[in-house]
């Protein structure tokens, strides 16, 4: 009778061990998926400025269309990267596809020029 509740306590541990990894490895999962593109967004700051608005030879990439700029990341991030590619091939490497769409929307819907207002505000 012994061995029979030793065996099923230690079956009851492990099958409650492996619900509760499984339950919070889905939720870690989850924070995977959802992911703050502005946090992804401020290394891009350090080459293209400030909200993707550049001063000096490097482009700008606030208000370009979207799908111009996820085409862009995606072929840097390929085998054959567009050429005269410096860095941008090693860094694309190190985002999905789909953290590389999301930064691509994140910079378009920021416009290309600063506002007026917010120009005064930095003075």
């Amino acid at each position: 009778m012994m061995n029979n509740l030793n065996f099923f306590l230690r079956d009851w541990h492990t099958s409650l061990l492996a619900f509760f990894s499984l339950f919070l490895l889905s939720f870690q999962v989850h924070a995977q998926a959802t992911f703050d593109v502005t946090l992804l967004a401020g290394t891009c700051a350090n080459c293209h400025g400030t909200d993707g608005r550049a001063r000096g030879a490097i482009p700008s990439i606030a208000g370009r269309p979207a799908s111009t700029l996820e085409a862009l990341l995606l072929a840097y991030k390929s085998d054959t990267p567009p050429p005269g590619t410096t860095v941008m091939n090693r860094l694309a490497k190190g985002y999905s596809d789909a953290e590389l769409a999301a930064l691509a929307r994140h910079f378009a819907n920021i416009p290309a020029e600063a506002s007026t207002s917010a120009q005064g505000a930095n003075k």
